[in-house]
């Protein structure tokens, strides 16, 4: 076989991001990386997932993104996607859907061989890692070589997100040649124990949310891999490193200060950074802790009086962790659930158990079955919640 040559991208999060300059630096981003797949001659490209920010993206970023994948097409470049947990549609109700049907790219449902004679496998990334209960799934070990693995899942060994489910290196589908991962918005490199790369690029652009855009202007790596494949060998890739953005964080600390002292410091070092920028930079300011004296009002009309000040500039703002002084600690996590369900089961129209609520959300989160129409899978969420009130509160409900 001849040497092939594709690239590896992910979580690109098309439409992540609201402000006008961080919109127009996404596409000059997306250009420059098809342009880039263009020159290099590639063969295919792989999108490891989140190639949405959601499953039905702005009509703008969609209509741009599918503007670029029709360049790939045009240059001859296939490309082939799975879904990650921001863009995946239990009803396959989403935009890559509308793209596979449009010719520009193909999904990865199952086993798939490009004309190059590389065949590809993968996972879709779903909401909460549910995804990882399938990588045991013995048709899915590599039957081809060569042969490559998309998935959009945290391994284990990345130990990046550890309150997440994710699945050990060695219970990855055996015998790929190259294991193409998303999902965790960091470059990182591992290897399975067959020698085997198992790479994350990290977003290709920045992500979608203010902690991505702090750690990019802290210098986290963005970007994407081209892998060269020839014969059975060990494939050889390299990073490329997409960094457009230009701009800087300015981070304050509230703790014991007040709302005047917080604002006064947010404008002096926001001056002292714009003063080194050109414009349409953008500026990321994340303030946090507890005032002393104020109150986060007072700080927002503040930020609000900069933005204005300094129009040539975008602001982001990152004030999720500045509190009021007597401001009541947000309960997180299960503490929070459960509290929350007992307060709907005490609310509810009739005496229920907290037991009950958690059944009730558990039967309208299911998601659609493969094969299984709209109209059938709403009926059979009906059906299951009607058998369930039925249950525990008996007919008369219905009468």
């Amino acid at each position: 076989m001849k040497e092939v040559k594709f690239v590896h991208a992910s979580d690109i999060h098309v439409g992540g991001f609201a402000g006008r300059a961080l919109r127009v630096k996404e596409e000059e981003t997306l250009t420059t990386f098809v342009n880039r797949c263009i020159d290099e001659k590639v063969d295919f490209v792989v999108l490891a997932g989140d190639t949405f920010d959601s499953n039905i993206p702005p009509i703008r970023e969609a209509i741009m993104f599918s503007k670029q994948m029709r360049k790939l097409k045009e240059a001859g470049i296939r490309v082939y996607a799975v879904y990650g947990s921001h863009d995946y549609s239990p009803t396959r109700d989403s935009l890559i859907e509308l793209l596979e049907a449009d010719g520009v790219l193909t999904v990865i449902n199952n086993e798939v061989q490009d004309p190059s004679g590389v065949w590809l496998n993968g996972v879709h990334g779903l909401v909460g890692a549910k995804e990882v209960y399938r990588f045991g799934e013995p048709e899915l070990a590599a039957k081809h070589k060569p042969s490559i693995f998309v998935f959009h899942t945290a391994v284990y060994e990345a130990n990046m997100t550890p309150k997440e489910l994710s699945v050990p290196i060695t219970n990855l589908p055996p015998g790929y040649t190259y294991y193409a991962a998303g999902h965790l918005h960091k470059r990182i490199e591992l290897r399975n124990m067959e020698g085997s790369p198992i790479n994350y690029p990290g977003p290709l652009f920045l992500g979608w949310s203010k902690a991505d855009l702090e750690n990019y202007f802290r210098g986290s790596d963005t970007g994407f891999y081209i892998v060269e494949l020839e014969g059975d060998g060990n494939p050889r890739f390299e990073y490329v490193s997409l960094r457009g953005i230009q701009g800087g964080l300015v981070e304050v600390s509230a703790e014991g200060r007040s709302a005047a002292e917080v604002s006064g410091d947010v404008e002096r070092k926001t001056s002292e950074l714009i003063g080194r920028l050109p414009s349409d930079s953008v500026v990321l300011i994340k303030i946090s802790g507890r005032l002393s004296t104020g109150t986060r009002a007072e700080v927002s009309i503040g930020l609000e009086k900069l933005r204005r000040k300094h129009a040539e500039y975008e602001f982001e703002i990152n004030d999720r962790q500045l509190s009021d002084p007597e401001e009541v600690e947000v309960e997180r996590g299960e503490q929070f659930e459960e509290r929350a369900i007992t307060k709907l089961a005490a609310e509810f129209p009739v005496k229920v158990e907290p037991a009950f609520i958690q059944q009730l959300i558990h039967a309208l989160g299911e998601e659609q079955p493969e094969g299984m129409t709209k109209a059938d899978y709403e009926e059979a969420v009906r059906s299951k919640c009607a058998q369930l009130l039925r249950h525990t509160l008996g007919n008369q409900v219905f009468e």
